[in-house]
């Protein structure tokens, strides 16, 4: 179902077998109505290319869980446990290719634009992803990214060369409506500010030539999604891989330039500074005031934040000391925030804490080291995934574990945890991945390893629920319908 607003937690579901379980039994107990989701193009994809044997799909829906499969497990086990969630498409994206956002999330700076034919292709194939969607019965919700469309060059021009191109690209029509709407001083109120803001010409040229390309495409994906989808669904956008921390002024303009051309969204994910499986290090009272600034003025149009790459270094640091109570009190507790690798990265620890020659640890070791094989073959033949950011790690791994051998199969090495995922994608010559399927039948016969995970599972979701005030937010939000004349 479409939760709306409501504020509430959204975990990916990367293996649904092994995740969803322990997340609803956790949901049900804490009174939790939350979301459910995978990255599209990135964690999943049509069934006929989680199926496909050709080279060029390798790490394409690289969980090996397809758009399909995705949203029947998700529907048959909310079912199961008798328990309201939402089905949401996270991350569809116009993106040049799924192995350079593989790189974009591990840290990599993606330098070069996309052309016309790559932007052509990706609405292709998000139209391909939601024919799949229409015959698995719909989403309730899609978070669309256009983030590699976002103009971020902009800011290193001049001011005069700003301008030469605000006035020859922009159509004259439209840069009036922009200056009619923002040439003007705002104020935003919450419960400790009183927010002024006041736009010059100069940022409306530099904002419209940054985000008009993203938002025109923001328009098409919606368009697609709308062709399909027949159920009611939310929007977001996001914003939070750009390589800059979002300013408040660009929140505003672009969240308003979305209303303005009919697109009611919901959430709005900026960059406030998170890093994807790392904890947040930076002033806390710097992160409370980015985030109540955000909120103060997207809350005052109806849009709420959304906090993605929320989880931490691993799966105990929780982002960093006192974080998830910092956004909460940031956004008045009004906020959605994502998690998703981190619920493999408990099993993982799990079976790595298990006793050597055990079969939990012997599949913990099967899947680290064919995971290293995996990036072995990469470094050497730098292609694919390759970065030199990839080979600094494996580098870091084998110095550090040269120095002290315990260290071998350390899954809190940056090289694992920024990695881990690809034991899903690794398959036989007939597509049989049986690093992922080893791991579902450990869980479904091994009820001590079963057990353990879903208790863990329970105590990170208690505490981060807590932390974000999302305990009992079923019976803590009222929904009213008001009466149309």
């Amino acid at each position: 179902m479409y939760l709306g607003k409501m504020p509430r937690p959204a975990f990916g579901i990367r293996i649904p077998e092994i995740v969803v379980p322990a997340v609803l039994k956790s949901f049900k107990e804490l009174n939790i109505a939350g979301t459910l989701m995978l990255s599209f193009n990135r964690e999943t994809a049509p069934e006929k290319f989680i199926s496909s044997l050709n080279p060029k799909h390798f790490y394409l829906g690289h969980t090996g869980t397809s758009i399909s499969r995705y949203i029947a497990s998700a529907t048959d086990f909310s079912k199961q446990f008798s328990i309201p969630i939402e089905i949401e498409a996270d991350h569809v994206s116009i993106m040049g290719s799924v192995e350079r956002a593989l790189k974009r999330i591990a840290g990599v700076a993606i330098e070069e634009s996309l052309s016309d034919s790559e932007i052509s292709e990706s609405l292709g194939y998000i139209e391909e992803e939601f024919k799949e969607v229409s015959r698995a019965g719909g989403v309730d919700f899609v978070t669309i990214d256009t983030c590699e469309l976002v103009g971020t060059k902009i800011e290193m021009l001049s001011n005069e060369d700003i301008l030469y191109l605000y006035e020859n690209r922009i159509e004259p029509d439209y840069r009036r409506s922009l200056e009619n709407r923002f040439l003007r001083s705002f104020n935003f109120v919450s419960d400790d500010r009183v927010l002024f803001i006041k736009f010059t010409r100069m940022d409306v040229a530099k904002l419209a030539l940054k985000y008009d390309k993203s938002i025109r495409y923001i328009e098409k994906v919606v368009d697609i999604v709308k062709k399909y989808n027949e159920r009611e669904f939310g929007i977001e956008v996001a914003l939070d891989e750009l390589p800059l921390k979002t300013g408040v002024k660009d929140a505003l303009f672009y969240a308003a330039e979305l209303i303005h051309r009919g697109i009611n969204i919901d959430f709005l994910a900026p960059n406030i500074g998170f890093r994807k499986r790392e904890d947040y290090t930076e002033d806390l009272s710097t992160l409370y005031e980015h985030v109540r600034n955000l909120h103060t003025v997207l809350s005052s149009i109806g849009v709420y934040i959304s906090i993605h790459s929320g989880s931490g270094a691993h799966p105990y640091s929780d982002k960093g000391a006192g974080v998830w109570e910092v956004v909460r009190r940031a956004t008045g507790g009004l906020v959605k925030y994502k998690m998703s690798g981190v619920l493999i990265q408990l099993l993982l620890e799990i079976l790595y804490q298990s006793e050597l020659g055990t079969k939990p640890r012997r599949i913990y070791d099967e899947i680290y080291d064919s995971v290293l094989e995996h990036i072995y073959s990469v470094v050497k033949s730098k292609d694919g995934i390759y970065s030199p950011e990839l080979e600094k790690l494996l580098k870091a791994y084998e110095e550090s574990s040269a120095r002290d051998p315990t260290y071998k199969r350390n899954p809190r090495a940056d090289v694992f945890r920024h990695y881990f995922y690809l034991f899903q994608t690794i398959r036989d010559a007939g597509g049989f991945r049986k690093l992922r399927e080893e791991l579902i039948n450990l869980l479904e016969s091994d009820a001590y390893v079963r057990k353990k995970y879903e208790v863990e599972v329970n105590n990170l979701i208690d505490r981060f629920s807590k932390a974000l005030g999302f305990t009992n937010n079923i019976n803590k939000y009222k929904v009213v319908v008001m009466p149309t004349e």
